[in-house]
């Protein structure tokens, strides 16, 4: 409870940013100027309105530093002047009731801000006993202040709205750059590097082979060590904030894509999927579940299940995704992705074996992928 009251007051104290600060100190000046303009051409302020005047504009210039418990000072103190039938000359000190209101309004607060206004018309109408007219031009007065205070607010909500749409689209080609940074490294080191480290040992056994070959094939071996070393750091540079690779992840992302037409992926798999696989196997096996969801998207019967089912065993990764034939394949879904032919390449040149077919109005895409690991656990 004492926590509880803490927030209340602290929240209530709380200052108001430096908008508002900026607004009501000038709202402060403006009236301690019109005021003195005003009775410089009519008549001379006295002693006692003066020292009014001067309370009143320091409390509005101090409101915002006080949070709500500053404007319910002036508010009050404005008030207490009228009730009293203190300052009765002066003219100006309720544009700070009026801003006031107006604040409220803005920061959604509009029930506190149409009772403020309504207190200030039933003061006025009690203070002076005008009749209907100035009840009226009060209450006139009170319309045009709200109406330029739920205009404003509306054009700071919108304005608030943009900032936050632009702070997620900033947020989202963040994640999308580093996305692209990542597959773009993954990519180097998982075709260029690798074909030049296989490259080079082919040269490096067929110049062990054919002795009489070495002088030929040693610059060749250069200039592919040459081009790794030089491409090592492009790979670290791209890769610096890239993601740990998941198959889990990578799963969740096909099952997001698929739901776009009704079908709910089911994977069958451990929970620690990702810790029982290297690295890369983790990266084939991601694109195998994007490239066989991809096919199911565009070939699955609507609103049926898709089964993902993944063992790991034996030194391998074992996938197969199976769904039901739709009749017609469908035209809206999105397809060109790397396709099951590249895929099934893809795997093979790593030692594994991919295998799709259609049996009993079922397609089933079928893969066995090298996992090895090593000593201790960890990825590769």
């Amino acid at each position: 409870m004492r926590k509880s009251l803490s927030g209340l007051f602290s929240n209530a104290v709380r200052p108001y940013s430096r908008g508002y600060r900026l607004a009501y100190l000038l709202m402060a000046a403006s009236i301690a100027v019109l005021e003195v303009v005003f009775h410089a051409i009519s008549s001379p302020l006295n002693g006692s309105d003066t020292l009014l005047l001067a309370m009143l504009c320091t409390l509005l210039a101090a409101a915002p530093w006080l949070g709500n418990i500053g404007d319910f000072l002036y508010a009050g103190a404005f008030a207490a002047v009228g009730i009293l039938h203190y300052g009765f000359s002066l003219t100006f000190p309720v544009l700070g009731v009026f801003l006031i209101a107006a604040v409220w309004i803005v920061r959604h607060q509009a029930i506190r801000a149409v009772l403020l206004l309504a207190g200030y018309v039933l003061l006025m109408f009690w203070q002076t006993d005008a009749g209907l007219y100035r009840l009226a031009s009060d209450t006139l007065l009170m319309v045009v202040v709200l109406t330029v205070g739920f205009a404003f607010r509306k054009f700071m909500d919108e304005a608030e709205q943009s900032r936050q749409d632009l702070e997620k689209t900033k947020e989202e080609s963040a994640k999308a750059a580093e996305a692209i940074r990542a597959k773009l490294a993954m990519g180097l080191h998982d075709t260029i590097a690798r074909d030049l480290a296989r490259i080079s040992i082919s040269l490096e056994s067929l110049a062990a082979a054919h002795p009489d070959l070495t002088d030929e094939i040693t610059p060749i071996v250069g200039l592919v060590h040459n081009s790794s070393r030089r491409l090592r750091p492009v790979i670290m540079e791209l890769s610096a904030d890239a993601p740990t690779p998941s198959l889990n992840n990578a799963i969740a992302e096909s099952k997001l894509m698929l739901q776009s037409r009704q079908l709910d992926l089911v994977a069958h798999m451990p929970e620690d999927i990702d810790q029982l696989l290297s690295r890369q196997a983790i990266l084939t096996g991601s694109l195998f579940a994007r490239e066989a969801a991809t096919n199911a998207l565009k070939y699955a019967q609507q609103e049926t299940s898709v089964d993902l089912f993944v063992e790991v065993g034996d030194g391998e990764l074992s996938l197969m995704m199976t769904n039901a034939i739709a009749e017609k394949p469908s035209k809206n879904a999105l397809t060109g992705g790397f396709g099951l032919g590249n895929l099934k390449s893809r795997i093979e040149s790593e030692g594994g074996r991919l295998s799709f077919v259609s049996n009993s109005g079922h397609w089933i895409v079928n893969a066995v992928i090298p996992n090895q690991r090593e000593t201790g656990g960890s990825n590769e």
